[in-house]
């Protein structure tokens, strides 16, 4: 009984302080200047009800993270402004950094917030029927095997092809100069992070020590060796999340948020910013520490926070330039551009560019990436801010309750999400899109692979028999 009644306070408090955020975020963003008269207080309610959120969904870790990722970016440009105006969040393209613009990206974050956190909401259904492990038990091992050795190809060859893609590692050439090929294929890690998931589950369901043993050695090469000591940051990331969340929802889990869980994420995110730093000054022996480049860009009035500032300075970018009336409303065409962006570069060289060169095109100085926000409100304004996201956690949602109930299908579809979570969050929603097209073509292609191994094993088993009635 009481029980139910915390749920239905918690479920008051949710609806109380969403709709509470959200309408200060509009107020906002009709006149930015209540900002900076206000701005403690909008930002107080606003990581309330970020919190309140996170407790709410505490049953997924994955909802969770998308819920922090979504907001980090405006909130923290927001918490700059709201100590002092006259601050900016990033060393890059500071004029677009107003405290007008600043006011704005916090308040299409809370609106934001409101509408990712409502498409979970009405997307999770608590029951599931089955999972794949149990609806795989009538399921060979012999088939098992196959896929694992199958995928595990698949892990070694887009390892060697990544390690191509970034060049030298750290230690031997700098990163981000170009000396690697680039990306040979843009789907790549879409490819490989699905392929190491189906090892993971093929080597529980075969229960055999050496399959372990193996799974774990390939990771280790296409994440560790392909992609971390290369620079790779997010890649990584995204492929550990992957793991760490589809591996579990094969078996009907769903990963919660645990203490240990917490530092260990903590203990990865340090690392993964002090990687970010060390990549490209191992090899040329930079004598400056990662803390006294923060603490002189903060004495020079630049409250720098690595990627996170980053993304942020591409976000204030998109906000003054449409401001200005550098650029207009693009009304969904840049997600109609997805279509004609969908082949590789080889094969269509003239599809639409990156959307993030927009910011070269037009003179404004940026980092890389076009944060998913941004895109929102490129196309449909304060509206946009709103529904995509929504729109993004429903189908996360959707995809991750399909796994839970033993799609095989959806396995691959929400692996090869989970291979770009933390590029599509922050870099483009593109990645989303692509990983969506990659995990739907490697379905079809492990049919058929699997399909031929079958009927090349029923060949030999029918030509043993005739052998054996030969010797007869």
């Amino acid at each position: 009984m009481n029980s139910q009644k915390n749920s239905v306070y918690m479920d008051g408090l949710f609806y109380l302080a969403h709709l509470l955020n959200a309408g200060l975020g509009f107020l906002i963003y009709l006149d930015p200047i209540l900002f900076k008269n206000y701005g403690w207080w909008f930002v107080a309610v606003g990581i309330l009800t970020l919190v309140v959120s996170l407790v709410k969904f505490s049953y997924s870790v994955l909802f969770q993270a998308r819920l922090f990722l979504l907001v980090t970016i405006g909130y923290f440009a927001g918490i700059v402004k709201a100590i002092n105006p006259d601050l900016a969040f990033s060393p890059v393209a500071i004029d677009s950094q107003t405290a007008v613009i600043g006011a704005k990206m916090f308040a299409l974050t809370s609106i934001a917030l409101f509408g990712a956190s409502a498409g979970f909401f009405f997307a999770w259904k608590k029951k599931n029927n089955t999972n794949l492990m149990i609806a795989a038990q009538s399921i060979k091992p012999a088939y098992w095997k196959t896929v694992y050795w199958v995928s595990s190809l698949g892990v070694l060859i887009t390892g060697y092809l990544s390690a191509i893609s970034y060049g030298p590692t750290v230690f031997e050439g700098v990163y981000g100069t170009g000396e690697g090929q680039g990306q040979l294929l843009g789907n790549l890690q879409s490819i490989g992070v699905v392929c190491l998931v189906l090892s993971f589950v093929s080597a529980i369901r075969v229960k055999k020590i050496n399959y372990f043993i193996g799974v774990l050695f390939i990771a280790f090469y296409f994440l560790g060796w392909g992609i971390l000591l290369r620079g790779g940051r997010l890649e990584v990331l995204s492929g550990l999340l992957a793991l760490f969340v589809v591996v579990p929802a094969t078996q009907g889990k769903v990963v919660k948020l645990s203490a240990k869980h917490f530092f260990i994420i903590l203990l990865l995110a340090i690392f993964m910013e002090v990687w970010g730093s060390l990549r490209s000054t191992l090899f040329t022996g930079a004598t400056e520490t990662i803390i006294e480049g923060y603490v002189r860009l903060a004495e020079s009035g630049v409250y720098f926070a690595g990627t996170i500032s980053a993304i942020a300075s591409t976000f204030a970018n998109l906000l003054h330039m449409v401001d200005t009336h550098v650029v207009g409303f693009s009304f969904g065409e840049t997600y109609f551009d997805y279509l004609l962006r969908s082949p590789p570069e080889f094969i269509y060289p003239n599809r639409p560019p990156d959307l993030s060169m927009i910011f070269e095109k037009y003179g404004y100085e940026a980092i890389g990436g076009f944060f998913e926000l941004a895109e929102a409100y490129l196309n449909f304004g304060i509206l946009g801010c709103l529904i995509i996201p929504f729109l993004i956690s429903f189908v996360l949602a959707k995809v991750y309750q399909r796994v839970l109930s033993g799609s095989w299908l959806y396995v691959f579809l929400f692996s090869a999400i989970l291979s770009v979570f933390f590029r599509g969050a922050w870099y483009q929603t593109f990645a989303f899109y692509k990983s969506l097209l990659t995990g739907l073509i490697l379905f079809l292609v492990y049919h058929i692979i699997l399909q031929l191994v079958q009927n090349i094993k029923y060949v030999n088993k029918l030509q043993d028999v005739s052998d054996r009635r030969l010797l007869k």
